[in-house]
C-alpha cells in the first residue's frame, strides 16, 4: 500500500545524517585477556547510526538505521510526525545549564577523582530532578557512594544537633538547681 507520505519517509533515509557509532567498541579491541588467549574485534558490522531530530523541540538522537523507517512513521496524537532525518527550520532545542554532578567543571571534582568516579561530559540539564536522575541511572556506582556519604552527613548533623540541644537543656536546668540549693 503506498501512500503520499512514503516518497517523503524514503527520501529522509535515503538523505539521512550519519551519526558515529555508540560505544567504544573498534577493531583491535580486546575484549578478553587471559594469560593463554587473547580475545579481540576483528571486524565490526553494523547497519549504521543516523541523526534525527524531534520535529517540535528540535532534539537530536541517534537511530540505528534498521530501525530509521519505525522511527520515522512514528505519529504525536494530532497525526504529525514525530521525527525528521532533517533539522526542524525555526526551532532551536531547549538547552539547560545544569551540569553532571561528575563534569570537570563541577567544585567537587578533585573529590571525585580521589573516589575513581568517571568523568561526564553532559552539561545541559534544565532541572535538578534531570540532574540527579541522570547521576542516578548513568552512573549507579557514583550515585550509590555519594548518596550513602549524604546520609551519613545528615546523621551526623542530627546527631550534633541532639547533642547540642541536650547540652542546652543541661545548662538551663542547671541555674536553677543551684538556686534551689543555695538560696531557698
Amino acid at each position: 500500500m503506498t501512500t503520499n507520505n512514503q516518497p517523503a519517509i524514503e527520501e529522509m533515509m535515503r538523505d539521512a545524517e550519519i551519526a558515529e557509532e555508540p560505544g567504544n567498541m573498534a577493531p583491535g579491541t580486546v575484549i578478553s585477556a587471559t594469560a593463554d588467549m587473547t580475545m579481540s574485534a576483528a571486524e565490526l558490522q553494523s547497519a549504521g547510526y543516523v541523526y534525527v531530530y524531534d520535529t517540535r523541540t528540535g532534539d537530536r538522537s541517534v537511530v540505528n538505521r534498521n530501525m530509521l523507517q519505525q522511527q520515522l512513521e512514528k505519529r504525536r496524537d494530532d497525526n504529525s510526525y514525530a521525527f525528521s532525518t532533517r533539522k526542524p527550520e525555526g526551532v532551536e532545542p531547549i538547552r539547560g545549564a545544569l551540569k553532571c554532578f561528575l563534569h570537570d567543571d563541577e567544585p567537587d571534582r578533585e573529590k571525585y577523582n580521589r573516589m575513581g568516579f568517571v568523568h561526564c561530559t553532559k552539561s545541559n540539564f534544565l532541572t535538578e530532578m534531570d540532574r540527579e536522575r541522570h547521576l542516578r541511572t548513568r552512573h549507579p556506582r557514583a550515585y550509590a557512594a555519594l548518596e550513602n556519604e549524604r546520609t551519613r552527613a545528615d546523621r551526623d548533623a542530627e546527631r550534633l544537633e541532639r547533642i547540642a540541644l541536650t547540652e542546652t537543656i543541661r545548662n538551663m536546668a542547671e541555674p536553677e538547681n543551684r538556686g534551689g540549693k543555695n538560696g531557698k
